[in-house]
């Protein structure tokens, strides 16, 4: 039996439901009927399972139940869940916040300088995570101190820690991850080199000097496998090895046990990849963010999905610099390749090569106010209620013909910080940091950029709205500007 035939069968017995009325409500024959009870032919088409979960009066957990059963009979178990793995990290991408660093986690109080053996054995999580506290907030009290860890994200305590720290001077973290080759799931159907990265994200939003390295391999066998302590923490006067579980480890304090396991990481550093390439979305930096998002072939088609419509190909010239910040650095070469930049987009918008998916509310947000998260603010002033007029008939000329798409359930209310776009073999994620800065980030892994070009490309047609009713809605606000309901 197929999954969607097993729970199809179990809200029958369950609900003492009569075969014979269903199949008739549903409008189907008595034989195919019984097929789809048994798992003998393939789910029904959808118009027609939504009628059986109304004629069985589901609940709203079990229609979910329903359709997810149904769903992974049509596309299969393994390409359903690692959608889904896409889907719950773009809904869970961490949003932009101001903190205060009197809320991170440091205090030198807390730093004691309890005299501990050159090697103290660790016989509990409670003792281990002790001792991982006390180095990351010595570490962070030094000027430019230094972590490196070789763990996976399963340590929730660590990566916690980290995110939430708030060093003297600059904290550099080198993190060496181990993922795995091929697609595997957790029990629980996520994606576990997605769910990795929802893990250390918190982490880059810090504002850390983060960079995160990765090797292949089989994670059970090097992690769980009878390795005695595969996990390895490292600071500039203390080492921390570890199980896997971090119920159990030692602590070292000699100088030359620590010298020993430094090399013995910088080896291992040289072996491994950068999971992202990291660039500040800033003046100085133009050139290069420009050249990695807009530099690939004419051919490859672009995915982009965030809040906000994107509006830099009807960025006219005109518009550009009318609404340009002369007062930054370099300003006259950013203007010319931003031009070129905002044409080569309408080029691609026009061959058909851009899909962009984007939220109803993030549309509303540009209208009101005239600023995109798309560029960073030091670019440019406000756009004026006369350019978004004009920038927004060409956003509804594009939804019409397809290209530009609305997001309904579960996707109508994305992240405000979640910045997507593939553009043939470069994938690129734009986010806030917590102290403001932009950064732009180049997936360097392939997997995990076929894992997002994968998900976009195959989204549901009821993720979005029509395309009649997306262009409505675009000119139902031109109208609201146009008569001044929007300031």
């Amino acid at each position: 039996m197929s999954a969607f035939s097993e729970v199809l069968t179990e809200y029958i017995k369950a609900r003492h439901v009569k075969v014979a009325p269903m199949t008739k409500y549903c409008g189907i024959d008595r034989s195919t009927m019984y097929k789809l009870i048994s798992g003998k032919r393939n789910p029904p088409s959808k118009d027609i399972f939504e009628k059986m979960a109304q004629f069985m009066h589901l609940t709203p957990a079990e229609t979910q139940r329903f359709e997810e059963a149904w769903e992974v009979t049509v596309i299969g178990p393994e390409v359903y869940y690692k959608r889904k793995s896409v889907e719950n990290f773009i809904r869970h991408f961490p949003s932009h916040f101001s903190v205060s660093p009197d809320e991170f986690i440091f205090s030198s109080k807390l730093i004691q300088n309890n005299q501990e053996s050159d090697c103290t054995v660790l016989t509990s999580l409670q003792n281990v995570n002790y001792f991982i506290h006390k180095m990351f907030l010595a570490e962070a009290s030094r000027s430019s101190g230094k972590i490196s860890l070789f763990l996976q994200p399963d340590h929730e305590f660590v990566f916690h820690l980290l995110s939430t720290l708030a060093p003297s001077d600059t904290l550099e973290v080198q993190h060496i991850l181990c993922l795995n080759s091929e697609d595997t799931f957790t029990e629980q159907h996520e994606l576990v080199n997605l769910k990795y990265l929802d893990a250390i994200f918190p982490i880059y939003m810090s504002g850390l000097n983060y960079t995160l390295w990765y090797y292949y391999d089989n994670i059970p066998s090097h992690y769980q496998n009878m390795n005695i302590f595969p996990c390895m923490i490292l600071t500039s006067d203390a080492a921390l090895m570890c199980t896997a579980d971090g119920q159990s480890g030692i602590f070292y304090r000699n100088s030359d046990v620590i010298h020993m396991l430094q090399e013995m990481y910088n080896t291992y550093l040289e072996q491994c990849s950068q999971l992202f390439l990291p660039t500040a979305f800033l003046p100085d930096n133009f050139s290069n963010v420009f050249n990695t998002i807009f530099e690939v072939s004419e051919e490859a088609p672009t995915f982009a999905l965030q809040p906000e419509v994107c509006i830099t190909p009807f960025i006219s010239e005109k518009i550009l610099k009318q609404a340009f910040n002369y007062d930054i650095p370099h300003s006259e070469e950013i203007i010319k390749q931003a031009a070129l930049a905002f044409r080569g987009n309408m080029k691609r918008l026009t061959d058909s090569q851009t899909y962009v998916y984007f939220t109803a509310d993030g549309l509303l947000q540009f209208a009101a106010s005239g600023r995109t998260a798309e560029i960073p603010e030091v670019f440019y002033h406000k756009f004026t209620v006369e350019h978004r007029i004009e920038m927004l008939h060409g956003v509804a000329e594009s939804c019409r013909k397809g290209s530009y798409r609305i997001l309904q359930k579960p996707l109508n209310h994305l992240p405000s910080n979640l910045h997507l776009c593939i553009r043939g073999n470069v994938g690129t994620l734009i986010f806030q940091k917590y102290n403001g800065e932009v950064m732009l980030f180049t997936i360097q892994e392939y997997g995990l950029l076929e894992t997002f070009l994968d998900y976009l490309q195959n989204m549901l047609e009821s993720s979005f709205y029509t395309s009649e009713e997306a262009a409505a809605y675009v000119e139902s606000i031109i109208y609201q500007l146009e008569n001044g309901e929007l300031s």
